[in-house]
């Protein structure tokens, strides 16, 4: 039977979050909060034995990733940290790098926001929510699949990519994933744990929430 918990990781806070710019396929560095609630993140984690870790290629995820394991009371070395393009954030075409207060003025940008099912990512040479669902449950199934029989995956990703496949993953609809009251915003250095089971004779197995947007290390002091 396998039996493993995924502990899935939004990066710290960057300078294009902390100036409201819209961050995707981009990559602005971490701000010195983002370094210190990655580092928080890790002593909340500290305990916990990672078999493998993962990250989109992005330098965000990759270093939240490796200051998070930099923490740990039993650190895995390089081997066992992994770089998966298929975590990285959804690619918002031309909108990347503008400050979102600015495109919320916009039709298309609020179809984006609120409609996801209806979203086109030609309007904005990006791509839509089923092409980073996708990609995300790929990124999923490949981990689990190489994950041992027991154990903790460490998985650090992005804000929008993370809320739309915990939702799916959460057996909720995931056309609603943007809908605040129907599942939550993942924040930066958030912790959500799925715990994932399979018993030898099924195909697939089935996901148990344990956490979702888990933000309360970071209100520990520094």
């Amino acid at each position: 039977m396998k039996d493993i918990n995924l502990y899935f990781v939004r990066h710290g806070q960057t300078e294009w979050n902390l100036a409201s710019r819209l961050q995707g396929s981009h990559n602005s560095p971490l701000t010195s909060k983002g370094v210190s609630e990655a580092k928080l993140t890790g002593r909340y984690l500290r305990d916990i034995v990672f078999a493998k870790a993962y990250s989109s290629q992005q330098p965000r995820a990759i270093e939240t990733r490796d200051y998070i394991l930099n923490e740990q009371n039993s650190p895995i070395d390089a081997s066992a940290r992994y770089i998966v393009p298929e975590l990285t954030e959804m690619d918002y075409g031309k909108w990347e790098g503008q400050l979102i207060p600015e495109l919320k003025n916009t039709a298309e940008f609020n179809l984006f926001l609120n409609e996801p099912a209806f979203f086109d990512g030609n309007i904005n040479g990006g791509e839509n929510y089923i092409n980073v669902l996708v990609r995300m449950q790929k990124a999923i199934n490949d981990i689990i699949n190489q994950s041992p029989e027991r154990g903790n995956i460490l998985i650090v990703s992005h804000g929008n990519a993370l809320r739309l496949i915990l939702c799916f993953l959460s057996g909720k609809d995931w056309k609603k994933h943007r809908d605040q009251d129907y599942f939550p915003k993942i924040n930066n250095s958030s912790v959500s744990i799925l715990n994932y089971q399979q018993e030898d004779n099924d195909s697939t197995g089935r996901f148990i929430v344990k956490a979702i947007n888990n933000i309360k290390h970071l209100n520990l002091s520094d």
